[in-house]
């Protein structure tokens, strides 16, 4: 027998509380992993906005040094000429760009463009450039408000942009650095031109990388700092939750045994009551018998007095079946608990009904198709009932027939047929089948059955005649599965 004390409940228990350590084992860990994913995804979407925000940001840096200086020129020629403002003469516009690309500051500067005041090209430098360049409707809206716009091309092949240029057709694709500059008159508010710069953005391209490599620096230190908080601060608080969980489960075990002692307690109470009724009206009646049968039998016999030999044998049954009840009293009154499976429930039939067999010529066969484990208290009333069960099927069975015990699992239910190869049982036998007092053998009384089935329904069994006629008659006790726990059928 098994020496562990649970029953099935504590299993179904034991099963839960694994499952939820299990769980609260991984759920912390799959808390931390998704919220320091989401702070990375966090700070990844960040640096990405703020990257683009200072690139522009360093891309306008350009276009507004180029406009000062643009304005610086426009000043010095105007004092040259002693002029007031800037004519919208294409020719002179073009000289004030030209010349103010060429000023050491812009040696990055590779051609320019000359936009009329509606947008439209006039003139290029040098001449080999795409004439057929437009400003976009977005930008030059910025234009009209007097604003210098600055665009970065990560790569542009150049040998489109300078059709007629063998150098630029060797040098493949580049970075390019577009800044248009409004051309305006000193203190004016009407555009009166563009004036569109096509600059090397090696340079540029340079600073992004460099931008690139301090915004990763510091994003990953923001997210080692950030994630090492989150950490700490995950982990106590669901250490706390874990150690309150550990409360809460203890406390929930504590009631459900408190539980389970209580109904241990109340089927105590109703098969004490059952034995004791069952005792009580036994006792006086099996006492008297007994001490007439020993008076009897200490007389010489000639052995034609079968009908005491009747008498004692019984006797000695009664007794059996009262010591079985006490044993089964004390059992249940024991505080010691443990477990016994369908297999070894088998074996212990079968030892104490195979001798009973054998003495009256039946062979007697086990068959087991079911696995799982019983409560010792259960496995006891279940032994009491197939015990009486297959002991009425030898009665009934002539010689050299057979008596078989069958345990198969049927659903979620385990099936155990007693079946007999006797004359079966009479119609007026059936119909008070589990009445106390109402027999099939001749001097019997019928309580065993009618004890069989309280005993049944205690557990939550049932105890049924399943099939009847001459030759074959078979009792069902039909065991529930939570009787039965970790039923599973042998293959």
């Amino acid at each position: 027998m098994t020496s562990e004390a649970s029953r099935p409940q504590q299993q179904t228990l034991v099963t839960e509380t694994s499952a939820r350590r299990l769980n609260g084992k991984a759920m912390p860990a799959a808390v931390i992993l998704l919220t320091l994913l989401i702070l990375g995804g966090a700070i990844l979407a960040g640096h990405l906005r703020l990257r683009e925000t200072i690139r522009q940001q360093l891309a306008d840096t350009h276009g507004k040094v180029l406009y000062a200086l643009w304005l610086n020129q426009e000043l010095d020629i105007a004092l040259d000429d002693g002029v007031d403002e800037v004519t919208e003469d294409p020719a002179d516009q073009m000289y004030t760009a030209l010349k103010t690309s060429l000023l050491p500051q812009l040696k990055d500067v590779l051609a320019t463009r000359l936009f009329d005041s509606e947008g439209k090209l006039i003139a290029t430098i040098p001449n080999s450039l795409d004439p057929t360049s437009e400003i976009e409707p977005n930008v030059f809206g910025r234009l009209k408000q007097l604003r210098p716009v600055s665009r970065f091309q990560k790569s542009i092949d150049l040998g489109q942009l300078f059709p007629l240029e063998d150098e630029m057709q060797k040098m493949g694709p580049s970075p390019l650095l577009e800044i248009s500059i409004p051309l305006h008159a000193r203190g004016g508010k009407r555009l009166l031109g563009v004036a569109q710069y096509l600059m090397d953005g090696a340079s540029l391209s340079r600073e992004f990388r460099d931008l690139d490599r301090s915004l990763f620096a510091q994003g990953s230190l923001v997210f080692l700092v950030g994630g090492a908080i989150l950490v700490i601060g995950l982990g106590a608080t669901f250490h706390q939750l874990q150690r309150t969980n550990r409360l809460l489960t203890e406390r929930t075990r504590n009631l459900r045994q408190a539980n389970q002692e209580l109904a241990l307690a109340a089927k105590t109470s109703a098969v004490g009551a059952v034995a004791a009724h069952l005792i009580h009206g036994l006792k006086n009646p099996l006492s008297g018998l007994n001490q007439f049968i020993a008076s009897r039998s200490s007389a010489p016999s000639d052995g034609s007095d079968t009908e005491w030999q009747v008498a004692a044998s019984t006797a000695r049954r009664m007794q059996s079946l009262v010591s079985d009840v006490v044993r089964v009293l004390r059992e249940e009154n024991s505080v010691t608990q443990y477990e016994i499976s369908l297999k070894e429930l088998a074996e212990v039939i079968t030892a104490h009904m195979l001798p009973l067999a054998r003495q009256a010529g039946v062979r007697f066969e086990t068959k087991l198709n079911a696995d799982g484990m019983l409560t010792n208290r259960d496995a006891n009333l279940i032994i009491l009932v197939l015990e009486n069960l297959i002991q009425n099927a030898i009665q009934a069975s002539p010689k050299d027939k057979c008596v078989r015990l069958k345990l198969e699992a049927v659903a979620d239910k385990v099936v155990c047929e007693v079946r007999d190869e006797g004359p079966g049982l009479s119609d007026r036998a059936r119909q008070s089948l589990f009445t106390s007092c109402q027999s099939n053998k001749d001097g019997g009384s019928g309580i065993g059955l009618a004890i069989s089935k309280q005993l049944a329904g205690y557990i939550g069994a049932d105890l049924d005649l399943k099939a009847n006629q001459p030759g074959r008659c078979v009792f069902a006790l039909t065991l529930s599965s939570g009787v039965v726990a970790n039923r599973t059928q042998i293959p």
